[in-house]
């Protein structure tokens, strides 16, 4: 039997401890693509989940090692874009939940972050650059011979996107889960959503996206329902 990896064995732990009936997949592969994690039983409806945690590269446990040798360090990668990190784990894991929940029933993504010295890859702002594209600001240029300043057209999401109505729909929210809890960002384009009431009690807070209003970036709209 493959050894459980720490990922795996706390949100085990967080099922247990929250009610929540899970079953661990039998891990196989074809064509290349292992199986998801778990099915899992909120309240009775069957979620297939696939976990996937948070691993420091070789700059951040460089930076982790210096701040417990003296105390201080700079964190991030100037190379980095925002949401790379949580970008490549739902580009990986909708290929193992395609295959089992497409057409059949909800399917999350739930990343598991260890260390607030990784809290970066998974607050909000990079899920919703990771999932919908980064912000982008639109300006209008006027020609050379008037000399007029660019004037703001829009702000909207832009590249870098994992959400769409053409792909990725099999997936119905992406998780995080970590010391504070377990929060959703539900999929507005997911062909089968993951319904609020499922996680009430269970996650700690539940977003999606609100309504573009003409000038302003996307944003999260908080749709965490009393428990």
């Amino acid at each position: 039997m493959t050894q459980k990896t720490t990922s795996e064995i706390f949100f085990e732990q967080f099922c247990t401890q929250h009610g929540v009936q899970w079953e661990q997949i039998a891990t196989q592969a074809v064509d290349g693509i292992k199986t998801p994690d778990y099915a899992i039983f909120p309240k009775g409806t069957k979620v297939i989940t696939e976990i996937k945690e948070i691993q420091e590269n070789a700059t951040e446990r460089q930076q982790r090692e210096k701040l417990a040798e003296v105390g201080w360090s700079v964190f991030g990668d100037q190379n980095a874009k925002l949401g790379d990190r949580a970008r490549d784990i739902i580009a990986t894991a909708a290929k193992q939940l395609r295959r089992a929940a497409k057409g059949k029933s909800p399917a999350l993504i739930v990343i598991y972050n260890p260390s607030f010295l990784l809290s970066h890859h998974t607050e909000p702002h990079a899920i919703k650059a990771a999932m919908y594209g980064c912000d982008q600001i639109i300006l209008g240029l006027a020609p050379i011979q008037m000399r007029r300043k660019p004037r703001l057209v829009d702000r909207k999401s832009g590249p870098g996107r994992k959400m769409g109505t053409q792909f990725n729909t099999t997936i119905s929210a992406v998780a995080v889960i970590d010391g504070q809890g377990l929060t959703i960002y539900h999929n507005v384009f997911a062909a089968i959503p993951l319904r609020v009431e499922v996680f009430s009690g269970i996650a700690d807070q539940q977003f999606t996206l609100g309504e573009k209003q003409p000038g302003e970036f996307d944003s999260w709209q908080d749709i965490t329902s009393p428990v």
